[in-house]
């Protein structure tokens, strides 16, 4: 059964960032890798939906149950590279552990964020790999607010 948030996360999926009013993401055209854009109301849910992102790109996210849950601390004077240490945070789990994840929960106060990861073991028969992500790059990487809406850009080294 789909509830209302991943319904509304779906249609916001499809929009463009000028229609947006919550939350969403989308992925952009990079020559040789594969970037995304993503938006929400607020800090916190731009990094949990950039995260959420990036596993989509990897695998279906859809089919990843929250069974078990990683605790990540990191700080960074610079939002932009406190998003790529929480990715790169992130993906090293994945190699490390072999674990995918699907929801996450964000506290970015001032220059320290922390954050829960909850997944799974990969399971390539459940989750459907799609690409392997070796690395979050620095290019086109920067958060930005504009207006009431956060929005980030993230390329991923494929």
């Amino acid at each position: 059964m789909e509830n209302k948030n991943s319904q509304s996360r779906r249609q916001l999926y499809n929009s463009s960032p000028s229609e947006v009013i919550s939350l969403g993401r989308r992925l952009i055209e990079v020559e040789a890798d594969v970037g995304f854009e993503v938006w929400a109301d607020d800090l916190n849910a731009l990094f949990e939906e950039a995260a959420l992102a990036m596993y989509e790109v990897m695998v279906d996210t859809s089919k990843v149950e929250p069974i078990e849950v990683r605790e990540i601390g990191i700080k960074s004077d610079q939002l932009d590279l406190l998003l790529h240490e929480w990715l790169s945070e992130l993906l090293f789990i994945t190699d490390v552990d072999g674990l995918v994840f699907s929801k996450f929960e964000v506290n970015i106060d001032g220059s320290e964020l922390f954050g829960r990861a909850m997944g799974e073991k990969i399971d390539p028969s459940k989750h459907s790999p799609k690409t392997e992500v070796k690395a979050i790059t620095y290019y086109k990487l920067r958060v930005v607010k504009e207006g009431d809406i956060w929005r980030a850009t993230v390329v991923l080294d494929i």
